[in-house]
């Protein structure tokens, strides 16, 4: 099992890096909480404090083909993500992953972003550790938590 486990995590940190999903490493600060303060720069992860980028609404691009996607590939703990980067900080955008799940799997069409609590870190196809606070999905990424960790 564990054998499979390490393959898999191969894989996708390869995948990612390919497809220049992750780039290595951005300058990552810690936020102050606030749920409407962090943006994630595409492609580069990283936290910056400003307001969310005009025009993002929770709508594919292309016509409605091309869609944002995260993946919850941690084996223990659930995370939460926003369908409407722009109402990240409502709760009625919120949805939750379970351990191994992806949005698609529980109905979101096009994922905007993602929360790492206040006190934990996540990490992004097992290379980039991110910081607390709201990391923003752009349309065609499709991102993979490897590890989130509180």
């Amino acid at each position: 099992m564990e054998e499979i486990k390490l393959i898999r995590a191969s894989l996708i940190a390869a995948v990612a890096l390919i497809s220049g999903m992750v780039v290595l490493p951005a300058s990552v600060s810690a936020d102050t909480g606030d749920v409407s303060d962090t943006v994630l720069a595409h492609p580069d992860v990283r936290l910056v404090s400003s307001s969310p980028p005009v025009g993002v609404l929770g709508n594919c691009s292309l016509g409605g083909m091309l869609c944002g996607h995260i993946y919850n590939d941690d084996n223990n703990q659930n995370l939460r993500i926003t369908t409407d980067w722009g109402k990240r900080s409502n709760s009625a955008t919120w949805r939750t992953l379970k351990v191994g799940q992806n949005s698609k799997e529980i109905g979101v069409k096009d994922a905007d972003g993602f929360w790492i609590p206040k006190g934990c870190f996540g990490k992004v196809a097992f290379v980039q550790k991110l910081g607390p606070g709201w990391y923003k999905v752009y349309d065609g990424q499709h991102i993979h938590l490897t590890d989130i960790v509180c």
